[in-house]
């Protein structure tokens, strides 16, 4: 079992990218594995979390020189990212539903997957880890901001969204501390691959109700599809090699290669649950896995090109 997962982690790169061109073909199941989405962010959390040390995250988080930079971090990526994509679109006319998207992306808090891709990488994984929680804390109150800045009111209450993202984060910490404790660091550690598989496993079984439909739904409108997924590559690697580039003059190519991964990848399906169903919105969000799922392929042959690859695989920062 152990070296069929560790086989698996050696190919999450294909894994990911595989899932990503079957599912869809999946016949749909009309929404009913939408429920588990909150359990699989959980899982996904924890062990990102038992890899990288809970008591280790807790003591950064309530270190001043670790929250400075962060709280900076979360509002360039967030409040100032978004004014600067609601005024460019405003400035190239883009319809009000195309710069809604552009403000959604922004408003969204990193990935829950962000740290597991980061470690699969050799990334930083624990300044990921950190952003990811922070960010995802704070999304009851970036979001609805946000949204109220481009002229959108959110119909849910955020003290609701709050509740929902509380719930999913103290499962994860649970499950990341159970994890520590009983399978140790050491073993955690030698079985990086294994671990490297089951994110791909559950990541490919996050896709199962994300893109439930979703070809119904490009056949319905080609062209406004194809809009919304150049949209989301443009977003995803796009804004991840502009910071990944801009980061790289003022940091370590580690972390700025972290720093891009973060930005580019946004859990936006947060959005789903804060407002009424949009199909814009919901498009928006399955295609916006086709850059998620290639970003460690697309990535790590981008480290390689560059002669600047990690190396050594990484669990801290």
């Amino acid at each position: 079992m152990i070296s069929a997962l560790e086989w698996i982690g050696c190919h999450a790169r294909g894994l990911l990218l595989a899932g990503l061109v079957l599912v869809p073909l999946l016949p749909s199941t009309g929404g009913a594995l939408v429920p588990l989405l909150p359990v699989l962010i959980a899982v996904l959390t924890g062990m990102a979390l038992s890899r990288l040390d809970p008591a280790a995250i807790v003591v950064a988080l309530a270190d001043r020189r670790v929250l400075r930079p962060l709280g900076l971090g979360l509002v360039l990526f967030q409040p100032v990212a978004g004014a600067g994509l609601y005024l460019a679109g405003r400035g190239l006319g883009l319809d009000a539903g195309t710069v809604l998207l552009l403000v959604a992306f922004a408003a969204s808090p990193p990935l829950t997957s962000g740290p597991n891709i980061a470690l699969m990488l050799g990334y930083e994984g624990r300044l990921a880890l950190l952003y990811m929680l922070a960010g995802t804390v704070l999304s009851p109150l970036m979001v609805p901001a946000l949204l109220w800045g481009a002229g959108m009111e959110l119909p849910t209450a955020p003290g609701a969204i709050a509740g929902r993202v509380f719930w999913m984060l103290a499962g994860g910490v649970v499950l990341g501390i159970v994890l520590r404790r009983t399978l140790g660091a050491r073993r955690i550690a030698e079985g990086a691959r294994a671990f490297d598989g089951v994110a791909a496993i559950l990541m490919v079984v996050f896709l199962v109700p994300v893109l439930d439909g979703v070809w119904d739904r490009v056949l319905a409108d080609p062209a406004r599809a194809g809009w919304l997924a150049v949209l989301g590559v443009a977003l995803n690697l796009g804004g991840n090699l502009a910071v990944r580039g801009l980061a790289g003059r003022m940091t370590t190519p580690g972390r700025a290669r972290t720093l891009g991964l973060l930005f580019g990848n946004r859990n936006i399906s947060v959005l789903l649950a804060a407002l009424p169903f949009q199909p814009d919105l919901a498009l928006f969000v399955a295609l916006g896995q086709i850059p998620i799922y290639a970003t460690p392929a697309i990535l790590s042959a981008l480290d390689r090109h560059s002669g600047k690859g990690p190396g050594n695989r990484r669990t801290g920062g």
